[in-house]
């Protein structure tokens, strides 16, 4: 639910860095997906408190790594339409573009990340980095 911030944070990057106009109405709504955002993240961190086996903070860790990573997403989409903004792309072209170059990268760090074993890093989870044998 926390994702919709990535909203108000693209409108706020296509305004002080596209220029774009903001109307009343976009600023209203922006209003209400704030307020819906700060409910969740405040049920959230009370629902954290409140359970006495979960260490604390990873709600808030969480809620922190979200905004950072919503925030990334927010400056790419900013920079792609800044960069992109004189062309005409056909829309299925480029997100066929984008799945087919996530596939490569992929297929590329997908044997790598499998080769590591005997992991002891928080992003390991079994003693592998990643094993597809685990998915089934």
């Amino acid at each position: 639910m926390m994702r919709g911030i990535i909203v108000v944070i693209t409108a706020l990057l296509s305004k002080f860095l596209l220029g774009r106009k903001q109307y009343t109405f976009h600023w209203l709504s922006l209003f209400f997906i704030v307020l819906g955002v700060a409910i969740v993240g405040f049920a959230s961190l009370l629902h954290d408190s409140d359970d006495p086996n979960k260490e604390g903070g990873t709600s808030l860790t969480g809620i922190i790594l979200l905004l950072i990573s919503q925030t990334l997403i927010s400056g790419q989409l900013i920079s792609e339409e800044y960069i992109l903004e004189g062309y005409y792309l056909d829309p299925f072209y480029m997100v066929g573009m984008e799945g087919f170059w996530g596939v490569v990268i992929y297929a590329i760090l997908l044997p790598i990340f499998q080769t590591v074993t005997n992991c002891d890093s928080p992003l390991c989870q079994y003693g592998y980095l990643e094993n597809t044998a685990l998915v089934f």
